[in-house]
């Protein structure tokens, strides 16, 4: 005996045993046009977190200008103005990939707000003459974390981008910096380390000035011996 298939208005088929199947040649399209809308960053997310990240680089400017002209420790100078000047290589690829995305320089997401807030409060901080250097690399370190975190995260955004030229040009500015970044969190790190070392093998400033005040005195005493 034949098998009786029903169809219905509604596009499903009813077999003998009474299962129904709907066609889904429509819900495949529809879900698939939405993965791929879905799979595209947002280009307004985007455009605040390219402000962010031009913020936090102009930061990382100003927080290595600072380093440079407090600096105490000369061996770190090389290392200090070589990072300044990638620095400044990154503000110019962020202003870029800004632009790209229909920003100007000047816009500042709530993200870019707050980065400059804080770069400024890590400069104005004040502390002892002979803390200065730590304090810089100590502040360095905080901005080239969150850099290199946000470098991490361009990356990883990177083929989510739906603009082609934009995505080249990110790709192009990830593969020139990501290297750049990695090395200037390490150095810093490394930096910081060496010279809270020093800072803990230091003698109190009391004792300091006794061995001084000694040391002129035993001075003093060679001097009318002679």
């Amino acid at each position: 005996m034949a098998r009786e298939t029903r169809t219905h208005g509604n596009g499903s088929h009813k077999s003998h045993n009474g299962r129904t199947s709907r066609g889904n040649g429509m819900s495949r399209s529809t879900s698939g046009s939405r993965g791929r809308r879905g799979s595209e960053v947002s280009v307004e997310w985007l455009r605040n977190f390219l402000s962010e990240m031009l913020a936090v680089e102009k930061g990382g400017v100003k927080l290595y200008e600072r380093a440079l002209s407090d600096l105490e420790h000369s061996e770190l100078e090389d290392k200090l103005k070589e990072f300044l000047n990638q620095t400044h290589r990154h503000v110019e690829l962020c202003t870029s990939m800004l632009e790209a995305v229909g920003a100007d320089a000047d816009f500042q997401s709530p993200g870019a707000q707050a980065a400059e807030h804080k770069a400024e409060g890590l400069i104005t901080a004040e502390v002892p003459p002979e803390m200065q250097d730590l304090n810089n690399i100590e502040n360095l370190v905080l901005a080239e974390t969150k850099d290199h975190w946000n470098w991490e995260t361009l990356a990883s955004i990177a083929p989510k981008i739906g603009d082609t030229e934009l995505k080249r040009a990110a790709t192009k500015a990830i593969s020139e910096v990501r290297r750049q970044e990695k090395t200037h969190v390490d150095w810093n790190e490394k930096t910081l380390s060496n010279l809270a070392m020093e800072s803990a093998m230091r003698p109190p400033p009391d004792e300091m000035s006794e061995t001084a005040a000694g040391d002129r005195d035993e001075e003093e005493m060679y001097s009318k011996e002679d």
